[in-house]
């Protein structure tokens, strides 16, 4: 099982920032996860949130503030990274979870990582349209969706029926497992018949996979030190 750092290893380090990042690999981490969204001059840069609110406590959007300007915010020394800058410091040869989260984000980040980084690299998004365009478009490389709670409704034809071409993996929140675990281990089963690598997230407990560690490929975790050695 592949364990990679969700946005690094945020309970030692502020979350997406190239320390964090170091730190999870530091302590073990086969890989990262992280969040690729846009500045106004159109940089990537690397983001949960479309504002600095809650990491750098400055309300600012980040779509609508060029990247000079953002570099001017700071956390324990640290500032928002940009896509750039984590391709060329992460050492090669790392599992790479790339989370577009903006369609804007799409092309650059796979044409800005696939020239930059020497390392395996999934493409992940919540917008399941921009990951049809890009695995249409780049069908040699790794792309993945994304699911949250708002999917609960999906049959489970129309959720296996995503995965009929030139898809890599399924990126499933382990709080699904709550709502219905005999469903949940249905849909690992059925995608592992397929050939499709299941990543969950965010596993921050070895409990929460108990019972389903063989069917799963990746964990994203806040912790990475939880999970390394000890599956």
């Amino acid at each position: 099982m592949i364990v990679l750092g969700h946005r690094g290893i945020p309970v030692l380090c502020t979350e997406n920032t190239i320390q964090s990042f170091l730190k999870a690999l530091e302590c073990g981490a086969d890989g990262l996860e992280t969040d690729v969204r846009l500045t106004e001059d159109g940089i990537p840069v690397l983001s949960h949130d479309a504002d600095l609110t809650r990491v750098f406590g400055a309300d600012v959007k980040i779509r609508e503030t060029p990247l000079s300007k953002l570099k001017d915010y700071t956390i324990e020394g640290q500032t928002i990274p940009t896509l750039e800058e984590f391709l060329q410091t992460i050492p090669s040869g790392k599992y790479i979870n790339l989370e577009i989260k903006e369609a804007e984000a799409g092309e650059i980040t796979v044409e800005m990582s696939q020239k930059l980084y020497d390392g395996d690299i999934i493409y992940s998004s919540f917008d399941h349209c921009l990951i049809n365009k890009l695995k249409y478009q780049h069908p040699a490389l790794n792309f993945g969706y994304l699911f949250d709670e708002t999917h609960i409704n999906m049959t489970i034809e129309e959720f296996l029926s995503l995965f009929e071409r030139n898809t890599f993996s399924a990126h499933l929140p382990i709080d699904a497992k709550q709502y219905n675990s005999e469903l949940f281990r249905t849909l690992l089963v059925e995608l592992r018949k397929r050939g499709i690598k299941i990543v969950l997230w965010n596993v921050n407990s070895k409990d929460e996979v108990e019972g389903f560690d063989k069917l799963i490929d990746h964990i994203i975790t806040d912790d990475v030190r939880l999970f390394v050695n000890s599956l």
